[in-house]
């Protein structure tokens, strides 16, 4: 919506601004910002407050001319408020689907993929390490399998076993990220250990080089035993993280991971349908201004046809005029003109204009064609 500088110095001193930035769907900022490029003088801090509790204010000051030429402002006008995709019952249906879900002690027939990260050293080695090189290599690329470790496995297995049970496809999507993959889209997840960081000072130099490129700290990282689950798929709008705590730890919360994966994949659903649908309706309004068009050439046809018709009839009700003038005035109709006497001529003329006139095989006729004309 676009607002004159007349409007808006008067919508300032009527509302406080931020019921009216509300109003115009911008931030308080930027329409003080817009009034002051404008030249729009706005009331001072504390006036609405003054106002209300009945004590004195400072006059209005009047709208004088913008320095700036700036005479009106484009606003976008009220967000929509939020809708959400999930209706209640879908939610509760699905919570109630998932509320059995547990994690196993012991790690028997696992996933494929979980398997595999298990077993393959090398495999694991390149695929579940946060770095590969540098200060964490030792503590995370290490061959032998933690508690943790296990633990983290036994919860993506049962996770998995969850998914796959429903017509997911899990993959590795990057280092340290798995795919949850559904029939409209996907969503990427991580389990992972917290590390915790220090640092330690360093040895005193002993060579020349190590005085050179000595640091005072070392940094280091040491294992926590602490899990943390987060979906990084954005948009969903679902709960996203969970973490342990001295109180529940994560095997305890995979219903509600569960939970979240099932609902992305409905809010994930309900975005296609609406794409689509959008789609559909851009195509319908493409269709729509193809058939204007098509009917705006049509009509213009018609009415050029009109036009061209009417001049036809024109000219042919004046040539008859006049050869009908001309029969009148001449005397002797078997005189020759060229090698052909008068009325040969005369018989010559009426057959054109009977040719050229548009109404000689009648009026339907005449219109027809010209309706014809597209």
């Amino acid at each position: 919506m676009i607002w004159n500088r007349d409007r808006l110095y008067d919508e300032v001193w009527q509302s406080p601004m931020t019921h009216l930035a509300a109003r115009l769907g911008v931030s308080n900022t930027r329409l003080k910002q817009i009034c002051v490029n404008a030249d729009i003088p706005v009331p001072p801090q504390g006036y609405w407050n003054k106002l209300a509790a009945g004590k004195p204010v400072p006059t209005r000051p009047p709208l004088g001319p913008s320095k700036r030429g700036i005479e009106g402002a484009q606003f976008p006008g009220p967000s929509r408020p939020f809708e959400d995709p999930i209706s209640n019952a879908d939610r509760e249906a699905t919570a109630a689907s998932v509320s059995s879900a547990t994690v196993s002690s012991t790690l028997r027939k696992p996933h494929p993929l979980i398997a595999q990260l298990r077993d393959d050293v090398d495999y694991r080695l390149k695929h579940i390490g946060m770095i590969a090189n540098g200060p964490m290599a030792e503590i995370v690329c290490s061959e032998k399998l933690s508690d943790t470790d296990l633990r983290r496995f036994r919860i993506l297995d049962a996770l998995f076993k969850q998914l796959s049970s429903r017509g997911w496809q899990l993959k590795l999507e990057a280092t340290r990220h798995f795919a949850a993959v559904h029939d409209v889209g996907q969503i990427v997840f991580r389990l992972n250990e917290r590390l915790r960081q220090e640092f330690i000072d360093t040895p005193p130099p002993v060579t020349h080089l190590e005085r050179q490129i000595r640091h005072p700290k070392t940094q280091v990282f040491h294992r926590t035993g602490c899990l943390a689950f987060e979906i990084t798929t954005y948009g969903l709008r679902v709960p996203s993280k969970w973490e342990d705590t001295e109180s529940t730890r994560i095997e305890e919360r995979l219903p509600e991971i569960l939970l979240s994966f099932l609902l992305g994949k409905l809010v994930q659903q309900k975005a296609k349908q609406d794409e689509e649908a959008r789609s559909k309706r851009m195509a319908e309004a493409v269709r729509h201004r193809e058939t204007a068009r098509i009917e705006r050439e049509q009509d213009d046809a018609r009415w050029n046809a009109l036009v061209e018709t009417a001049g036809a009839w024109r000219d042919a009700r004046t040539a008859k005029l006049f050869v009908d003038e001309l029969a009148a005035r001449i005397e002797n109709s078997d005189e020759l003109i060229g090698e052909k006497p008068a009325s040969e001529w005369l018989g010559w003329a009426r057959r054109r204009i009977a040719e050229t006139d548009p109404l000689t095989e009648g009026a339907m006729a005449a219109l027809q064609r010209i309706v014809g004309k597209s």
